[in-house]
This record gives C-alpha cells, sequence and structure tokens, in this order.
C-alpha cells in the first residue's frame, strides 16, 4: 500500500499543536498509510516555493503551513495553485470563524507582519470563486464574475482564472470543445468582461501531444488531432468575433504576461486583439 505524504511548515522551530492536529486528521483515513515531513524556519517565499515543488514530486501529498509571514503565506498559495498541490493555511479559517462568532475584527499585534484582514479572506473568496466555475456555464456565475474567460482546451484558462483570483478578480473560465458547449447565458452579460483566448494550431497540437504522452494516453488520440484543433479554434474564433471581445494569443506567454494584458483591458476595451 503506497504511502501519502504530509509536510508540515512552520517559520519557527516549533511546530506546537500542528503536528498533532494533523496526525489526528490523517487517523480517520486507516486504509492509507502516511509520512510526516516537517519543514521549520520558512522565512522566505524561495524556502515555501522550494516546499511545494518537493509535495508535487512526491504525490499524493498536502502541504499545510502555519506563518505570519505574508511573503511566504502567499508563495504557498500561489504556488500551491500553480502546480496543483494541495495545501492547507491553518490559522485562517480559525480567525474568520471566530470573528463571524464574535462580530468584530481580529486585533494583531504590531510583531506581526501581516494581518488576515477583509482583504485577505476578498483574495481568498475570489479564489475559490474561480476553482468552484472552472468550466462554470451558469448565469448567476456569469453574471457575478469580474471577468469571462473563453478558449479550447489548453490555452491557460484555468491557471490564469487562478493567477487573477489572487489578484481579486472573480473569474469563470468556459472551454469552447463544440457548439453544444456554448451556454447561451454569455450572450445576455457584457462582452467588456469577455476574453477570449486563441492558440496557434502547431502549438496547441505540441502542448496536447504532450499532455497526451503525460498522461499516458495514445499519441492518436482525436484531442491531438490537427483536424480537431482546427474545427475547434474555427469555432471560437468565429464566437469571440460575434461577441466583438478581445482576444489575445497566448502562443508565446507566460499565463503572468497574458494575466497583466488582461488585467488592462479591464479598465481599456479599444484594443481588441493581442497577437
Amino acid at each position: 500500500m503506497s504511502k501519502y505524504t504530509i509536510y508540515i511548515a512552520s517559520d519557527s522551530m516549533s511546530f506546537l499543536g500542528l503536528e498533532s492536529l494533523v496526525k489526528l486528521a490523517a487517523s480517520r483515513f486507516t486504509e492509507r498509510e502516511y509520512e510526516v515531513v516537517k519543514i521549520p524556519n520558512v522565512m522566505s517565499a524561495a524556502k515555501a516555493l522550494e516546499t511545494v515543488l518537493e509535495a508535487k514530486d512526491n504525490q499524493p501529498s498536502i502541504v499545510v503551513f502555519n506563518t505570519s509571514l505574508i511573503e511566504v503565506r502567499d508563495a504557498f498559495i500561489m504556488n500551491g495553485l500553480k502546480y496543483r498541490v494541495q495545501f492547507l493555511d491553518v490559522l485562517a479559517p480559525m480567525v474568520k470563524a471566530l470573528g463571524n462568532v464574535l462580530k468584530m475584527p481580529p486585533v494583531y499585534q504590531p510583531s506581526y507582519s501581516w494581518q488576515l484582514d477583509e482583504k485577505y479572506f476578498e483574495k481568498i473568496n475570489a479564489i475559490e470563486f474561480a476553482i468552484n466555475n472552472d468550466d462554470g456555464r451558469s448565469l448567476a456565475s456569469l453574471q457575478k464574475a469580474d471577468i469571462v474567460l473563453i478558449g479550447v482546451s489548453r490555452t491557460s484558462k484555468t491557471p490564469l482564472s487562478i493567477y487573477l483570483a489572487y489578484h481579486n478578480y472573480l473569474v469563470v473560465n468556459i472551454p469552447l470543445v463544440s457548439v453544444h458547449s456554448i451556454p447561451a447565458h454569455i450572450f445576455k452579460i457584457s462582452p467588456k468582461k469577455i476574453i477570449g483566448l486563441t492558440i496557434h494550431p502547431d502549438r496547441l497540437s505540441q502542448i496536447r501531444t504532450e499532455r497526451n504522452t503525460n498522461m499516458g494516453v495514445a499519441g492518436d488520440s482525436a484531442y491531438a488531432d490537427m483536424h480537431q484543433i482546427l474545427e475547434e479554434l474555427e469555432l471560437a474564433d468565429s464566437l469571440m468575433k460575434k461577441l466583438g471581445c478581445p482576444i489575445i494569443d497566448v502562443s508565446n506567454k507566460a499565463v503572468e504576461e497574458t494575466a497583466e494584458i488582461i488585467m488592462k483591458l479591464t479598465t481599456n476595451q479599444t484594443i481588441r486583439s493581442y497577437e
């Protein structure tokens, strides 16, 4: 029976109560063995990234962290989402719950370098919204969203959604596979909040082929077939032009670069196409 790993990270040498809590939770899953790896003195974003990458290479795993350093907390969250590593900020839920019960904000000591304030929880809410609306299609979610990303599969919609959510944008993303995958509700919202993502066919074929290889799928899968890709891109292009939304070519762009363009487009809708 294979083990899973629980990484416990702290910004000090102490794991006061944290290890006991983790082991108590793990004890509820009696059919799986686990290993606890303690990472003390995580005082930098680089160390947080190192921890996440180790967890990424040692799946299944989870990173449980407790820190009062904002740059470290942000590094755990951003890299956990980026590399799809499950993580848990153990302090945040307790502080939020106590605040709800007591109907008052928490008071922090001056020695703390960050606060679990309303802005923090707005950010967490935006991230949860993005995760819950990955492939979102409901009218309610589309109306509530600040940004709606549309594009064929493997145009970085999900990582873009998470990155934008981290900057407090409520994001929905919708994959365009066939005419039946297009929600009718999309025509009922402002095109100013819709962003179309496109990509060069050869680049998309390369990305999908690599994904098939990593997933152990046969190389001749229709998913990476050029005829299928051209049909999907043609459908997506037709829809984007019909909606009149901005279109960004992500063929040679990093997620961060595309996100910067999108954030600028939220206040400037004059440019319709970005190569």
